[in-house]
């Protein structure tokens, strides 16, 4: 059996430290620690420790921070490319997305709370992968908001139609 060594360790946490916290997948995580590394000038090990040290409210060196900061708000702003033909798609049930939600949420937490296990790290990657799919979007972020509309504007719906349909029946005695 092989040790990891502490470098891996590290690195492995601050990946799902910052798929929680951008919110992103495991491969746009790992490219977000490499880009903040090399825009830092800092070694991987270093920039790993510094994403660690962000659950702790530990202050940053300004060059480690604000590459990290770049590289977070890149990621969470990444456009898709544009499509060159219209195309109709069907949503996802409400209610469906409103699980998947939650236990994203909760899976979100646990993943603050114990960076270091790897079950937790793959089952968030599986479930903002799936979140991606469902919403039709290549970015986490976006398919976060979008599901967080979907869910809303069906709620919302819902309500509406039903009191409108309430309204109709007092009125006409149906």
């Amino acid at each position: 059996m092989s040790e990891t060594s502490p470098e891996h360790a590290a690195t492995e946490q601050a990946v799902t430290v910052l798929m929680a916290v951008v919110p992103c997948g495991c491969d746009t995580a790992r490219q977000i620690l490499a880009d903040t590394a090399r825009a830092a000038g800092a070694a991987l090990l270093e920039t790993a420790e510094a994403v660690l040290a962000l659950g702790g409210c530990r202050a940053l060196p300004a060059a480690l921070g604000a590459a990290l900061q770049a590289a977070m708000d890149g990621a969470r702003s990444a456009v898709a490319p544009l499509a060159t033909e219209t195309y109709t798609r069907l949503l996802p049930d409400p209610q469906a997305i409103g699980e998947l939600l939650k236990r994203y949420r909760g899976l979100r937490r646990r993943a603050l709370a114990a960076p270091h296990d790897p079950a937790v790290r793959k089952e968030l990657d599986d479930t903002t992968y799936t979140l991606c799919i469902l919403m039709g979007q290549r970015n986490a972020s976006t398919a976060l908001r979008s599901a967080e509309l979907l869910v809303g504007a069906e709620w919302l719906g819902t309500t509406v139609r039903r009191r409108v349909r309430d309204a109709t029946t007092e009125r006409h005695g149906w």
